[in-house]
């Protein structure tokens, strides 16, 4: 038998071992004034914030510490538990001692006076702080909408392009589809038939250009590109870029102005494909958002780099177009993404040249800045950190010393070409106008100090650079080289400068490796006959009677590349599998071909199986034979099976007839 006071204590244990176990505060609050707390239990205090002195003393033991705003909703809801005798549960905001809001579950259960075991009717509460969780459900329910409002503005976007991509692939199709029957009927007037293939040409060129940028994109959302490293030369990539622009300048006669200050290394390891691309993308958005006679302008600056083995480069791409609205600006790098403007509504695009612009130059770790204003123009910095190639250019002996005088009436070509010309150990002037220029040179040959050579700008205002030539001709003779610097094609201009005696042209920017080049030629003819000289143009070696093995299984595209080859003056044998391709070669004596040009997708045997068969081969000439993929699919990691397997390069389609002559120039010397 166990006393009462044991089994008292018992019970106490029990209950205050049960109200440890409670996840928060326990209180009862008086009936009759519905506002007084009458005990309190449990971590209520803490909930709080109030010790049991403050908690009497500042409030008074009521429930004032409920927030201001759900007071009105807590009388309510007591009125109706005392009512209806039904216990609820509710959610409702404190306000705690330090100014802090909190948001707490309240359990409420209503007991009356003849049920109260001291006769006052009572609430009574169990309330557990939820403020975290409700703060994390916050927080991912705006999360939620934020990636709602971003899918429902990229479908749109989506759907807006879409709809316009519709519209832009179809214009150059109709044009194909419309010039080829033109064409057929017409197949005896050759100038007809000349002028709709040209078209056919053009408009198939553009449908590329929107289906790359469209593939472009989706390899960049798919996480799918890569960037390839490999030496690149600004010289050469430039007068690639230039090539291609200068067709787009020329139609809309505008003014193209292009200039490098303090390039010191020319060469460097990047991806030259994709800053081939940052590059087209930009000025070809400027040309066309320019108008006709316009001014479009290409800056490269090489910056100071605090990390040895790598230089910084400045890009700077100005136009004087229709410039871009505030609106626009912070969408510009968007996808899918063009401005609402009447005077580009009939200007063909994607909306994706930019977005994939932003996204190489960040893969780059590079920054691109667009300042813009509307109806004044466009400026587009472009900041790229790039590996050095430590190939420094070595002056001649023969030109140490020797005076060089620049003259451009830009004051940064002329700054920049002297620094370099003093790098290159030679001494630099330079002057802005063709009056200056004359002026300098006589004065120079009346001291007995004659240049060695005068590099001249085509086009300045005054006197230009056909006139300057023939006063410096009328007034020294033949004796100082002149060479013509010019951003533009010199094609048409070439026999008049010729015939004023001008003894060579380069074109801009000037790099220190392509005035080099060109003042060593004049130390070869120094006191000879002059020839005009053309730096940097190089001819395609002759392929004629040598035979290539082409693999192909669609035979439309088989028969253009044959056709292509053999203008090329190669003689073609073809296969329409990679199985046929090694026995072809395999029945072959060696040294037959002197290329192989294998597809990669074919049916019974791939490319890359053929190209193992091949390589596995015991004969001499089966290691050494040149293997050049043919192939749609241009990533970096086809690019690396394939050359896994034993290809020596590859070629992507549709096939571009300048790319293939470079690609068997490289491999058939």
């Amino acid at each position: 038998m166990f006393s009462t006071e044991y089994k008292l204590a018992q019970k106490d244990q029990e209950r205050d071992a049960l109200l440890s176990s409670i996840p928060g505060g326990i209180f009862r609050l008086d009936g009759r004034d519905m506002s007084t707390v009458l005990w309190y239990g449990c971590n209520f205090l803490d909930m709080i914030e109030y010790t049991g002195e403050q908690f009497q003393k500042e409030l008074g033991s009521r429930y004032d510490f409920i927030h201001p705003d759900d007071k009105n909703k807590l009388d309510g809801i007591l009125q109706e538990v005392k009512k209806s005798g039904r216990n609820t549960v509710e959610e409702l905001r404190i306000i705690t001692r330090s100014g802090g809001t909190r948001i707490l579950t309240f359990t409420l259960s209503y007991v009356d006076e003849e049920e109260s075991w001291d006769d006052i009717p009572s609430f009574y509460s169990l309330c557990i702080d939820v403020t975290a969780e409700r703060m994390e459900q916050k927080r991912q329910r705006k999360a939620l909408e934020e990636a709602y409002d971003a899918a429902r503005v990229a479908n749109a976007a989506k759907t807006n392009f879409l709809s316009s991509m519709s519209h832009d692939i179809r214009t150059p199709m109709n044009a194909i589809m419309g010039m080829a029957v033109i064409a057929q009927a017409n197949l005896y007037t050759p100038e007809k038939v000349q002028d709709c293939l040209s078209k056919i040409n053009i408009s198939s060129r553009h449908l590329l250009n929107l289906i790359n940028e469209v593939l472009d994109m989706s390899k960049i959302e798919s996480g799918k590109i890569d960037l390839t490293c490999e030496t690149v030369s600004f010289p050469e990539l430039l007068q690639d870029v230039m090539d291609m622009c200068r067709p787009l300048i020329a139609e809309k006669h505008q003014e193209f102005m292009i200039s490098a200050a303090q390039v010191k290394h020319e060469k460097v390891v990047s991806d030259r494909g994709r800053l081939q691309q940052i590059f087209m993308n930009l000025l070809s958005n400027a040309i066309k958002y320019t108008p006709e006679g316009g001014t479009i302008s290409l800056r490269i600056r090489e910056m100071a780099s605090v990390v040895e083995g790598r230089g910084q480069y400045e890009f700077v791409i100005t136009d004087n177009g229709i410039g871009i609205s505030e609106e626009f600006k912070a969408h510009i790098f968007e996808p899918f993404s063009r401005a609402e403007d009447s005077r580009i509504s009939k200007i063909q695009g994607t909306g994706l040249g930019m977005a994939i612009t932003d996204n190489i130059v960040r893969m780059m770790n590079g920054t691109i800045e667009v300042e813009s204003t509307l109806g004044e123009g466009s400026q587009f910095v472009v900041s790229l950190p790039l590996d050095l190639c430590e190939e420094e250019e070595e002056c001649d002996g023969r030109l140490e010393g020797l005076p060089v005088l620049v003259v451009d009436d830009d004051r940064i070509v002329c700054e920049s070409a002297s620094a370099l010309l003093n790098e290159l150990g030679m001494r630099g002037y330079w002057v802005l106008t063709g009056q200056e220029a004359v002026c300098c040179i006589v004065k120079a040959h009346e001291t007995g100090d004659d240049f060695f050579a005068v590099i001249l700008d085509w086009k300045m205002p005054g006197m230009d650079g056909l006139e300057t030539v023939r006063v410096i001709r009328e007034k020294l003779g033949p004796d100082v080289p002149i060479i013509i610097i010019s951003a533009y094609d010199y094609s048409d201009i070439e026999e008049e400068f010729k015939k004023a005696g001008a003894d060579a042209f380069i074109t801009k920017p000037l790099f220190k490796s392509k005035m080099l080049h060109v003042l060593q030629l004049f130390c070869q003819t120094l006191n000879t006959d002059t020839a005009v000289v053309h730096p940097f143009k190089k001819g395609h070696p002759s392929f004629e009677g040598k035979r290539i093995l082409l693999v192909e299984d669609n035979e439309l595209n088989r028969e253009i590349a044959e056709e292509l080859l053999q203008m090329q003056g190669f003689v073609v044998d073809t296969v329409e599998n990679g199985r046929y391709a090694a026995e072809q070669f395999g029945n072959s004596a060696p040294g037959t071909y002197a290329c192989i040009l294998m597809d990669v997708q074919m049916p019974v045997m791939n490319g890359y199986e053929a190209t193992r068969a091949i390589r596995t081969m015991e004969r001499e000439d089966a290691g050494s034979i040149p293997i050049i993929a043919l192939t749609a699919n241009a990533f970096a990691a086809d690019m690396g099976k394939a050359r896994s397997v034993g290809m020596s390069d590859y070629i992507a389609k549709p096939i571009d007839v300048g790319n293939l002559t470079d690609t068997l120039k490289r491999w058939l010397r």
